[in-house]
């Protein structure tokens, strides 16, 4: 406010002379220099005669038609050869910068003040931008002039900008307090010291849960503040956890992702050991239910709540190969969501990771040994699924994932906003990729070849397209669609477990393409795959399966082939034709038998991750749009010429809100990439547009007609170009 009144007075002359003189004897009013318009020139003026002169000398050579300020740190009746402009233009003394506060204080609120000079020439300093209101405060004790809390959090923002910038006697008065504050002793050091110290102090008390109520308030606004992320995680990795801290005690709401670190490390010897874990889980029941802080927290701790929190409550009340999918889907892969996610954030402390592991394979082997019991009623329903689906009417499209498991479809799942059906299929055995995919698509045998099977399918739909699943754009327009997506198989087993940590891309990708395809006008997307897999994890050789004895004709990882059958208690036997062999033999675990190569990720056998696969359909539905139509498509197919037109008509329609109008584009392509794109157009009911294309070299091309807004594709039709001679070439 003080600001507005130093502006005020100067002004007051300025507005009828260009130039004023302002006295400070004490110099307590030079902060106020830096309110002055930026038109106004200010000339220091030194207090011997000689300086006079020169003031006045550069005014009247240089500042001809300027506005000028003298300031002078002197009493008025110093003046020599500016007195004159002080006794005819005006002078502004800021002798007396406390009676100067006090008289404009009064003349605002009407009301006199016992605030002490120091508070009264510091709440001065502060109040710039503040009002009437925040003055009456301050006045009345109501309000602290100096924001220390606040101004600890620019503090620790930009600390060298806020002590440039503070006037040299709030920083000592603001400096002390923050060392009040953190309790320390005040000495001499670089404000960025100094801000670290109150980052520091900060984590102290988070760690030990004995933080002040004002840091606590202060720390929360920083852990709120996006702009805060940066600096507050330069403060954290410098900071250096105390050697014995009790983790279990600290603050659940801390930042530090180190003690969470530290957490995990200590639960895992507490498992190791066969220790009590009440402790570590109320930690991690505090830390993942706090919504403090969430942006700097592990996201594995969620994982670990998991594990610790799971039961296998009810397994005893199944009876069907069908409940124990029911309770899978529902219960169990969550889990399998959870140690999936600790391999991909622990892999390179396998030490630590290891007792995480024991405790998951607990609850699995008692999945196991519930659905192996259940082995002689489980029978392959993923047949046919992708004809049967294409043969709903329409515009449909099937997503087939090699090696999605049931799990990673529950996540993907949750990321997509629209009407679902998590129905289960059960795969193939062996419930390998050619397998798999030959029953999917409808084949009497096994194919090893993709576009034999592809082939089989267009037997049925004749007008399916089948594409990869990255190539989709909006110029694909087939009614019935087959999109395929391979990556998450491929980097399994290329990669092994290393290959886990890219999976959650692919759940957002696979996400996305979903949507995509609701965009472009697709009514029902299904998703399904071949098979899943197991994550075989942390092997010793001990681990691992024998091979069965006998005449076996193909061993793999998860399945043995064989044409005899074998005793062997500890191992299913299903008397199945497979390719060359009569027996499929599969191990009641799921750890692999002894092959060659790599193990962590594995698939083939028969396990509920391996065998329960996603057969889900996903609805959307779209809010009512005002139809529009290309409604030349007939003379579109017979073109001559190099130019075509293409002419919108928007359907007639009355009194609807959501067919009001619609905005397009018109988009060509040819061989699957965009070629060019109309300019918007604005269509209203039983309107019409015309928009003129060239044919491209090929001849061919595809119109599509899109909604700018939702991005769906609106209508589209071949142009294709007529097989008949140009007649007008030849008069």
């Amino acid at each position: 406010m003080i600001d507005k009144w130093f502006q005020n007075d100067i002004n007051k002359v300025l507005a009828v002379h260009d130039r004023v003189v302002v006295t400070d004897a004490l110099g307590e009013g030079r902060f106020l220099l830096d309110y002055l318009p930026s038109d106004v020139v200010v000339i220091n003026t030194g207090n011997e005669e000689i300086d006079e002169i020169d003031a006045r000398y550069k005014s009247e050579k240089d500042c001809i038609g300027k506005k000028v300020v003298f300031y002078k740190q002197n009493t008025p009746d110093s003046l020599c050869f500016l007195l004159e402009y002080a006794e005819t233009y005006g002078c502004i003394v800021l002798d007396d910068m406390e009676a100067y506060i006090r008289k404009h204080l009064f003349e605002g609120i009407k009301e006199n003040t016992e605030l002490g000079k120091q508070e009264l020439l510091m709440a001065a300093k502060l109040s710039k931008g503040k009002d009437l209101n925040w003055w009456h405060g301050v006045s009345k004790g109501i309000i602290k002039p100096l924001d220390t809390d606040g101004l600890v959090i620019d503090l620790l923002h930009h600390p060298k900008e806020i002590k440039k910038n503070m006037d040299g006697d709030v920083w000592k008065i603001f400096e002390s307090e923050v060392y009040s504050l953190i309790s320390k002793p005040q000495t001499e050091q670089p404000v960025e010291i100094l801000a670290q110290s109150v980052a520091d102090t900060i984590f102290d008390g988070l760690i030990h849960n004995n933080i002040s109520d004002r840091l606590l308030k202060i720390y929360y606004k920083c852990v709120d503040s996006n702009s805060m992320r940066e600096p507050l995680l330069n403060y954290i990795e410098k900071y250096k956890i105390p050697q014995g801290v009790s983790v279990l005690d600290s603050h659940p709401d801390h930042c530090l992702m180190e003690l969470d670190r530290l957490y995990f490390k200590q639960l895992s010897a507490a498992l190791e050991n066969n220790e009590y874990i009440i402790g570590f889980q109320q930690y991690i029941q505090n830390q993942t239910k706090s919504k403090k802080a969430e942006a700097y927290k592990a996201e594995w701790l969620k994982d670990v709540k998991v594990l610790l929190d799971f039961k296998n409550e009810k397994l005893y009340e199944i009876n069907t190969v069908s409940q124990l999918a029911n309770y899978y889907q529902s219960h169990f892969a969550p889990l399998d969501s959870a140690i999936r996610h600790l391999y991909v954030a622990w892999l390179q402390e396998e030490k630590l990771l290891r007792p995480y592991q024991y405790r998951y394979e607990q609850y699995n082997k008692e999945l196991l040994d519930r659905w192996f019991g259940l082995a002689d009623g489980y029978k392959p329903t993923q047949r046919n699924f992708i004809a049967d689906k294409l043969s709903e009417t329409g515009r449909i499209a099937v997503i087939v994932c090699d090696g999605l498991r049931l799990e990673i479809a529950e996540s993907l799942a949750d990321k997509l906003k629209v009407k679902r059906k998590k129905n289960v299929a059960f795969a193939e055995l062996p419930s390998v990729t050619e397998n798999g995919m030959s029953s999917l698509f409808g084949c009497a045998e096994v194919e090893d070849v993709a576009q034999t099977r592809y082939n089989n399918l267009k037997t049925v739909i004749p007008d399916v397209e089948i594409i990869q699943l990255e190539k989709l754009n909006s110029g694909v327009t087939a009614n019935k669609l087959v999109l395929m997506f391979g990556d998450i198989d491929q980097v399994g087993e290329k990669k092994q477990l290393a290959g886990l940590k890219d999976i959650n891309a692919y759940e957002a990708f696979v996400s996305e393409k979903i949507n995509d395809l609701f965009s472009m006008g697709y009514g029902k997307v299904y998703l399904t795959a071949d098979h899943g897999f197991v994550i075989t994890g942390i092997l010793d050789e001990a681990d691992k399966i024998p091979v069965p004895d006998g005449d076996i004709i193909k061993s793999e990882e998860r399945f043995c082939l064989a044409n005899d059958t074998l005793d062997n208690e500890n191992i299913i036997v299903r008397s199945q034709k497979y390719k060359e062999s009569q027996y499929q033999y599969y191990a009641k675990s799921d750890k692999p038998f002894v092959s060659k190569g790599a193990y962590g990720y594995a698939h083939g056998g028969f396990t509920p991750q391996e065998c329960i696969i996603p057969a889900y359909e996903f609805t959307n539905e779209n809010q009512e749009s005002l139809g529009v139509s290309i409604a030349n498509k007939q003379a579109l197919q017979n073109v001559t010429g190099t130019y075509f037109t293409v002419k919108l008509k928007a359907e007639s329609v009355e009194n609807s809100l959501f067919k009001a109008e619609r905005k397009v584009v018109i988009q060509i392509y040819g061989n699957g990439t965009l070629l060019s794109t109309s300019s918007v157009y604005r269509m209203t009911p039983s309107s019409v547009q015309e928009a003129e294309f060239a044919l491209a070299a090929t001849g061919n091309v595809k119109v599509v007609v899109v909604d700018i807004q939702t991005q769906q594709q609106v209508d589209f039709c071949d142009v294709k170009k007529s097989v008949s001679r140009d007649l007008d070439d030849l008069f």
